[in-house]
């Protein structure tokens, strides 16, 4: 008698365990590439609409620009809060947002530049945007006669300008604001911070005055530049 190979069944066994696996992994990889394919579609939609957003936004604002170089403010008011409104989150809708602020203020309306300027600055934006706000925000303040706030604003605004001659300016802003609130120290300190910074920069002549002005002692300037000519 004769016995039977040993494992003579296997390759059976191995053959359909292998398509089984195949048929149940192969399911399962083309559903995770359609899950992927459609993310990626989604993310480029979304970029696609990003896109045209910020075209539409920045094609708005030129228009708004020519209205206000046109000498139209009330009709650039509105052009400019319909932009922002439409277009919030473009850097064209922060643009517009900063001129509209700009144009509340020489227009007299304080109050509203104010409240919606307050608004801006507690949100996320890029740090030069936030600087001009800070500074019409300080603008506003003082209209209103709330100097120690608006001392505040303009070290906000100082805080996140990224040229040196706008932090110089306004430091000196923030130091007009800070001796109308009857805080000198601060006020010093303020124009020691130009002085001692932004010596080389010709806001520092202003703040040699200003601190001359409160009593307080301003360094020597810098000697001039020595010349090459022989």
């Amino acid at each position: 008698m004769t016995a039977p190979a040993s494992g003579g069944a296997a390759p059976v066994a191995a053959r359909r365990d292998w398509q089984d696996w195949a048929r149940t992994n192969i399911r399962r990889v083309s559903i995770g590439v359609g899950v992927i394919v459609v993310v990626v579609a989604a993310v480029f939609a979304y970029l696609a609409s990003e896109k045209r957003k910020e075209e539409f936004a920045a094609s708005a604002l030129s228009q708004a620009w020519s209205t206000v170089e046109a000498g139209n403010m009330a009709l650039a008011s509105n052009d400019l809060s319909r932009l922002v409104e439409r277009y919030g989150g473009t850097r064209a809708a922060d643009e517009a947002f900063v001129l509209l602020s700009e144009l509340r203020l020489l227009g007299g309306q304080d109050d509203i530049a104010v409240r919606t300027l307050q608004q801006f600055v507690a949100q996320r934006h890029p740090k030069y945007y936030l600087a001009s706000a800070y500074s019409l925000l300080g603008g506003g303040l003082e209209n209103l006669n709330r100097f120690a706030d608006a001392a505040k604003a303009y070290r906000a605004a100082a805080d996140n300008a990224d040229l040196a001659f706008l932090k110089a300016q306004y430091l000196i802003d923030a130091s007009r604001a800070f001796a109308l609130a009857r805080d000198t120290a601060s006020a010093k300190a303020a124009l020691g911070e130009v002085l001692s910074k932004y010596g080389s920069l010709s806001q520092s002549a202003e703040a040699r005055v200003r601190m001359g002005e409160i009593g307080g002692e301003a360094p020597p300037p810098p000697p001039p530049p020595k010349s090459n000519d022989r």
